[in-house]
Parts: C-alpha cells; sequence; structure tokens
C-alpha cells in the first residue's frame, strides 16, 4: 500500500512540474512578429511624369515693348528615361513691333509694321533636382531644345510729296534654340504653375521685297532680319 501511494505522490509531483516548466516557457518566449513594411513617405514632387500635358501661355517682352511676343504650348511626358522623363510637345509664337512702330508712325505719319509667326516643335527632358528641401518639390525642372520655321513681314507705306508708295517685305527663315525653364506650382492638389524658360534662339533670313511707288512696282531681294539672340520667357500654364 505505501509502494503505491509512493508512486501516486511521484506521478503528482512529475505532473505539476511540467505544467509549471510549460507556464515559464510560455510567460518567457518571445512575442511571435508579423513582418511590416515600412511605408514610404509618397512622391510629393512635380517633375512631369509619364502621361502629364502640360499646357501654357507665355509672354516676352523688352522693358521698353519695343517688340512683344506671346504664343501658347503643350508638352507630354512620353518617356522615362534615366533620372527623369523625357516630354514631345509644340508651340507657337507671335511677335509684333509695337512702341518703336507706333512712335515712328506718330512722327511721320507713315505707317511702320514688323510681325512674325513662328511654329516649333519642342523636346523637354524634366528632371528631379538632387537637393530635397520642400521648396523644390514644388519645381519642375528641364532642359529643351526647339525647332521650326518663321514667317516674318514687315511694311512701310504713306505719302511722299504727292506720291503714294509701298513696301512689302516677307521671307520665311529657320528657327533654332536650346534652353532651360522650371514651373512652380503652388499646392500640390492643384495643377496650375507659373514659369519661365531662358532660350538661347537663331532665326534669320533676308526678306523678298515689293516696292511700289505710283503706278511704278519693282521687287528684289534685300534687307537682313534676325530674332536670334536670347531671351527669357515668361508663361502660366496648368497641368492635366
Amino acid at each position: 500500500m505505501k509502494g503505491i501511494i509512493a508512486v501516486l505522490g511521484l506521478a503528482t509531483l512529475l505532473a505539476v512540474t511540467n505544467a509549471r516548466a510549460q507556464e515559464e516557457t510560455a510567460t518567457t518566449a518571445p512575442e511571435a512578429t508579423t513582418p511590416t513594411t515600412e511605408a514610404t513617405a509618397p512622391d510629393t514632387g512635380r517633375t512631369m511624369r509619364l502621361g502629364n500635358l502640360d499646357l501654357r501661355a507665355n509672354f516676352n517682352a523688352d522693358i521698353l515693348l519695343t517688340f512683344v511676343n506671346a504664343g501658347i504650348g503643350v508638352d507630354v511626358g512620353v518617356l522615362p528615361l534615366g533620372p527623369g522623363v523625357l516630354a514631345l510637345g509644340g508651340e507657337i509664337e507671335a511677335g509684333a513691333c509695337v512702341t518703336f512702330c507706333l512712335g515712328f508712325n506718330l512722327l511721320t505719319g507713315w505707317d511702320l509694321s514688323t510681325r512674325y509667326l513662328s511654329p516649333h516643335a519642342r523636346v523637354t527632358y524634366h528632371f528631379t533636382p538632387p537637393a530635397k528641401s520642400p521648396s523644390l518639390q514644388k519645381v519642375d525642372f528641364y532642359g529643351l531644345a526647339f525647332g521650326g520655321i518663321t514667317y516674318n513681314t514687315a511694311g512701310l507705306s504713306g505719302d511722299a510729296g504727292d506720291q503714294r508708295f509701298e513696301y512689302t517685305g516677307v521671307d520665311i527663315g529657320p528657327s533654332l534654340g536650346l534652353g532651360a525653364g522650371a514651373k512652380y506650382f503652388f499646392k500640390e492638389d492643384s495643377g496650375l504653375f507659373l514659369g519661365a524658360e531662358g532660350r538661347l534662339r537663331w532665326s534669320a533670313g533676308t526678306y523678298a521685297w515689293t516696292a511700289r511707288v505710283g503706278s511704278v512696282a519693282i521687287s528684289d531681294t534685300q534687307s537682313f532680319w534676325s530674332l536670334s539672340g536670347f531671351n527669357v520667357q515668361l508663361f502660366a500654364g496648368i497641368r492635366i
């Protein structure tokens, strides 16, 4: 009988010891962790992306408004390339002599005018600036190349004594250029922007003139014209 009681006591002791060991193991074992993916901040930069379409209206003039031009343009992101995006687009500009021609006409009583129209194809490369400051994240920086033609006209007419005279010049010449620009977006949830482009342009040619004095008319090719040089265009637009 004593032997049976001893065996039962030993079994009870082993069961209690085993239960305590399991409880301690459950208490001290490290909690299972579920792999988590670190959240990354969304890209709030305004650099052009694939499929973006930017529409803009531009303006350029010297401080005296001697010559004023304005135009419209569009760029579309078409190809991710390296750290940026390549965009294709087009623009059309029109310009005219303003204050100089008005002053000349008032002083002489004659009519002097100079106008041009330039359609261009554009290639732009948009890139993210290396600095990560919040202000730069609102800017779309890009380099550009453009090419097309310039349709240029000039005219002078009036009365000299009792004779009516009229000179008209017309020419179509090449128009090529390189430059760089930037667009500043005011709000992250808005596509409205302001910007500027610095452009180095070459466009030149020679007028084909028609001169008429009284009833006599002659034609010739003379008088070189040029729109070449560096200028800065200001613009406003929207991204769709």
